[in-house]
């Protein structure tokens, strides 16, 4: 899984995102702005196409992610092998599959196409390890929910620090079934109004969405490298869990220095330090610039072990006999007349699904409702994923 790290937050002095990962602290100014390029780059031990992402800082202002385009990159391990990386959709992403293996170190080397050159520090692959999860009925903020927790255990003591993404989808049901469209034809000069059958499953669909910030715990002061993390917790008002709720963690083994540079980058955010006038610097990764060593570089490069587990559950599964949120939005049909509908140049016909015909012989206008209750395609995706269990 690919970190997302140059995204969330965007400073003046260097823009740097903590999706899961890195962020620079320095002094909010424009006038002082300082471009230097940003690297986000995690090697697991999956056997995958390995993804590192490169980019300029922006101001505060400019929510265009800038890619840093025609790098060379590659990452060598102590063998001597070499591993390419070919840029596609402003990523780079390795030109075969392979994945970090033990007693091995590894380095990125990055020369761009302006021809300076970086080199991040040897990092060797962390202890591998494996996870399970488990739910439990908890509260938190005084709101009552479904706690998932990360249990790890490391019987060689060696592991100590990590850090934790996860991925969840779930299931949406929508609470009206459209089984035509209205839509306008020209007819002798004139507009009428023509039923068209819905050839495709709008009710039932599946969202997916990926965790932000940097989530993070360690076994230092610990007698055991005996993990229990409480990853993700939901509300049990939160329509997620109404039908089938399913989450994908990712724990990575960090180093001492990766986990370091990491924590130092959450404390930062949360403390709010990030928009403080005095800014003393950023935070020192550990790749840095061959052709000048004045110029700073955000970012660091990590290789970790990753474990993932995945689970499925629904709200029922933990209140049996209660009633769970029944849509996530307020969703009442109503009468829309032919005046109305023509009034805004057809506008309701794209912003509302029809349900049928108004009352009368001759018809006065149609039910209809808001799109995103009754065609879940309007914000979310109908396919099935692969990993998808009823």
């Amino acid at each position: 899984m690919n970190l997302s790290i140059i995204k969330k937050t965007t400073l003046a002095f260097f823009s740097c995102v903590i999706l899961s990962g890195c962020t620079e602290q320095y002094v909010f100014q424009n006038q002082d702005f300082e471009d230097a390029m940003t690297v986000e780059a995690t090697i697991t031990n999956e056997l995958k196409y390995q993804e590192i992402n490169i980019s300029r800082t922006r101001f505060l202002n400019d929510t265009v992610k800038k890619s840093e385009s025609g790098a060379n990159v590659i990452v060598v391990d102590s063998d001597g092998n070499a591993f390419h990386f070919d840029e596609k959709n402003g990523k780079y992403i390795s030109a075969n599959e392979f994945k970090a293996e033990p007693n091995k170190t590894y380095q990125l080397k990055i020369t761009t196409k302006s021809g300076k050159s970086y080199i991040s520090s040897p990092e060797v692959l962390t202890t591998q390890n494996t996870i399970d999860l488990e739910t439990e009925i908890a509260e938190k903020d005084g709101a009552r929910g479904v706690q998932v927790n990360v249990k790890s255990f490391d019987p060689s003591n060696t592991s100590k620090y990590y850090r934790y993404e996860y991925e969840e989808t779930y299931k949406i049901i929508t609470p009206y079934a459209v089984d035509d469209r209205i839509k306008l034809v020209q007819q002798n000069g004139h507009y009428i109004y023509q039923k068209v059958p819905v050839d495709t499953n709008i009710k039932v669909c599946y969202t997916t969405k990926h965790s932000t910030g940097i989530r993070q715990t360690n076994t230092i002061n610990l007698t055991e490298d005996r993990v229990k993390y409480p990853v993700r917790f939901i509300n049990d008002t939160d329509y997620m869990l109404t039908n089938r709720y399913s989450i994908m963690v990712f724990q990575f083994t960090q180093s001492q220095s990766a986990y370091d540079y990491y924590y130092k980058s959450k404390k930062m955010i949360d403390s709010g330090e990030l928009l403080s006038p005095n800014q003393p610097g950023y935070v020192v990764g550990n790749i840095k610039s061959t052709s000048d060593i004045r110029e700073k570089v955000v970012g660091f490069f990590e290789v970790a072990s990753v474990s993932k587990k995945r689970i499925f559950f629904s709200f029922k599964d933990f209140f049996p006999s209660e009633k769970p949120t029944e849509y996530f939005k307020t969703c009442d049909a109503r009468l829309f007349g032919f005046d109305e509908i023509e009034k805004n140049n057809y506008e309701l016909l794209k912003t509302h699904e029809f349900l049928g015909d108004g009352p009368g012989l001759t018809s006065t206008g149609f039910y209809m409702v808001e799109k995103a209750c009754g065609d879940c395609t309007s914000f979310s995706s109908n396919v099935i994923p692969s990993f998808w269990e009823n």
